[in-house]
């Protein structure tokens, strides 16, 4: 027999770190129980007198109650505490603790209590914890010698792609040892200070790992491997658990939007002699407001922000809240000062998207149009390919021949025409 067999041989013969760690846990604790209840059998013996009747009977009972009663819950929790302090809580064998390890088991607890156990289980005198966040990104930990805190962002490691492909194919774990003659990945050793790199993996999914500076025997890499797949499950539920509280979040945000939306949006159409004008159902894209200016004439604005968001609502409603406060307050002259108001307050809101706008002025029988943005398109409705507003310039439009239709992306905004008696 060589050395290595030989190694092997005591390897299997004798306990492992873990082993011998969890064999001395119960040593000491059941040692000073039974110490603990000699004493007190000694003392309790000391205090009764020779000439009193069954005296070895009165302390034995004595001993027995003072020993259930009182010491065996005080070794329970010593015992546990030895186990918490010197191995995993989450791999005892005590089936309360592990009931209640597991239930504990959330990202929290992995992050405070798990990493480092799993650097204790490599006998390693440092480590270092990647976990996946839910936008992409690895959140990372260290800890050296009993002192663990979280990396800064300017420190952070940036996990490379090419590294995790390599780590979604060691599920048993990887030495440095086995990236010697890869280059890019041996440096990712190098940057992570580690001998040994665990993956976290579920669903052939990396949610992180842990890096260390031992290289962990046989049994230290099974136990890693059960603590190692029950974080990948708790990053991936805690994940999954972030996504629906946003969904929740944005689904809340939406529904807010749409009531300050129709709050601040007046909704109401004109009615204005001779005139008929329909409002189809709004996008959350886009949004129409009537008013008059100084001199009383009426005017409307049609504004698309650009994106199709449900929060854009209250942008473009407070943008033409602002329009409509400023003609109630006979601010406006017309065009130039729309236009202008509405260009401003886009750059208050620091609006880096394009937006789209028409601005209208209703007249005898006919309407004065503004457009700006190709979305937009003014059709006769009895003719749909003659276009009747130019991008960029002040368009008069009839409409004795006929009602005209305003469109944003094919889609209908509003409708102008005018009753029978006005003609």
């Amino acid at each position: 027999m060589n050395s290595k067999q030989i190694s092997l041989f005591f390897k299997k013969i004798l306990p492992s770190s873990y082993q011998l760690k969890v064999s001395l846990t119960i040593v000491l604790s059941r040692t000073s129980y039974i110490i603990l209840v000699f004493f007190t059998y000694y003392l309790i013996l000391k205090q009764i007198p020779d000439d009193l009747t069954y005296g070895l009977e009165m302390s034995f009972v004595l001993v027995s109650a003072v020993s259930i009663l009182i010491y065996l819950p005080l070794v329970e929790r010593l015992t546990k505490s030895l186990r918490i302090r010197f191995l995993s809580e989450y791999l005892t064998e005590d089936a309360e603790s592990f009931r209640q390890a597991i239930k504990q088991f959330n990202l929290d607890a992995l992050i405070k209590h798990v990493f480092p156990d799993m650097v204790k289980i490599t006998e390693s005198h440092s480590g270092t914890i990647a976990i996946l966040m839910p936008d992409g990104t690895f959140d990372f930990h260290t800890y050296f010698r009993g002192r663990q805190k979280k990396l800064s962002p300017t420190k952070q490691i940036i996990v490379k792609q090419h590294f995790k492909e390599y780590l979604k194919n060691k599920k048993e774990g990887s030495s440095v040892t086995d990236a010697i003659n890869s280059p890019d990945i041996n440096s990712d050793f190098m940057e992570l200070h580690a001998n040994f790199i665990y993956p976290f993996l579920f669903r052939e999914k990396l949610f992180g790992f842990l890096a260390v500076s031992n290289i962990p025997n046989a049994d230290a890499t099974n136990t890693l491997s059960l603590l190692a797949g029950q974080s990948a499950v708790t990053i991936h539920n805690h994940i999954l658990s972030y996504h629906i509280a946003e969904n929740k979040k944005y689904r809340k945000e939406a529904e807010y939007a749409n009531r300050v939306q129709d709050l601040l949006e007046t909704g109401t159409i004109p009615e204005l002699p001779g005139w008929k004008i329909n409002a189809y159902p709004r996008t959350h894209g886009n949004l129409v407001e009537f008013f008059q200016v100084e001199d009383g004439s009426w005017y409307f604005v049609v504004l698309n922000a650009g994106r199709t968001y449900h929060h854009i609502g209250i942008i473009l409603s407070y943008i033409l809240g602002v329009v409509y406060s400023q003609s109630q307050l006979r601010i406006l002259k017309g065009f130039a000062d729309i236009k202008q108001l509405i260009h401003t307050t886009f750059q208050k809101l620091e609006w880096k998207d394009k937006y789209e706008l028409i601005i209208g002025k209703i007249d005898f029988n006919e309407l004065y149009l503004i457009q700006e943005g190709r979305q937009f398109k003014i059709i006769r409705e009895s003719n749909d390919e003659e276009v009747l507003a130019s991008v960029g310039w002040k368009n008069r439009i009839q409409l004795d021949r006929g009602a005209i239709l305003v469109l944003h992306a094919g889609q209908p905004i509003l409708r102008f025409s005018i009753t029978d008696h006005k003609k």
